[in-house]
């Protein structure tokens, strides 16, 4: 993957902290997360950010585990996990189409490293997982369920890269059964206000499709 390191790490909120490095051919932004906990830090589809971001990162805390979103988000994964001898852990059904090994496959309802519990949202893919954490009033941290564009809000990826559209759809109904107010994205900008509101609205309108 040719892109970019990040030379910026974000403060999304008190525990929850982000970087991007953006993908040149897709036009859209990889975001990476990390999730400071009472145990230690969490990294969500880590890619290696530059090293004034790594030592950032390596001020929050010591770090306890890697997240994966999906199986294509594997991204540099094994660099955090060689760093900081850490695990990485993704959704069972994520292990046929992932580059990276998996250590700890885990299942829907799973509470993971600083006590985030694993949240499956297939339809984007099979392994497709959200995690969710109550701190801060709640934040859920996703992969490609959803995007968030800069400039027309969410929407669902082009149909050429979801599995099952109709599926996707029930994991967001899955998805507001949580309470929470923040939420990430693999790809545009986190919403760090009624989060869960913006979702549910998105989910009463017509679907929209990502262009």
């Amino acid at each position: 993957m040719d892109l970019k390191p990040a030379t910026e790490l974000r403060k999304v909120t008190r525990n929850l902290y982000g970087w991007a490095s953006f993908h040149p051919q897709w036009k859209t932004d990889f975001n990476s997360y990390a999730l400071r906990t009472s145990e230690g830090v969490v990294f969500v589809d880590p890619l290696k950010p530059d090293p004034d971001v790594i030592a950032k990162l390596e001020a929050l805390g010591e770090p306890i585990g890697i997240l994966l979103t999906n199986a294509h988000h594997n991204r540099d994964a094994d660099w955090f996990r060689k760093q900081y001898e850490i695990q990485v852990y993704a959704h069972e059904k994520a292990k046929a189409d992932c580059e990276t090994k998996i250590d700890v496959l885990l299942m829907d309802g799973e509470r993971l490293p600083g006590g985030v519990r694993a949240v499956h949202l297939p339809g984007s893919s099979e392994g497709e997982t959200a995690y969710y954490a109550k701190t801060g009033g709640g934040i859920v941290l996703m992969g490609d369920t959803l995007v968030n564009q800069c400039d027309k809000g969410l929407a669902l990826l082009p149909d050429a890269y979801i599995e099952d559209k109709k599926q996707v759809l029930e994991s967001l109904q899955k998805l507001l059964k949580l309470n929470f107010k923040i939420a990430t994205f693999a790809h545009g900008d986190p919403i760090v206000q009624e989060a869960r509101k913006a979702i549910a609205r998105f989910v009463k309108k017509p679907k929209k499709n990502a262009p």
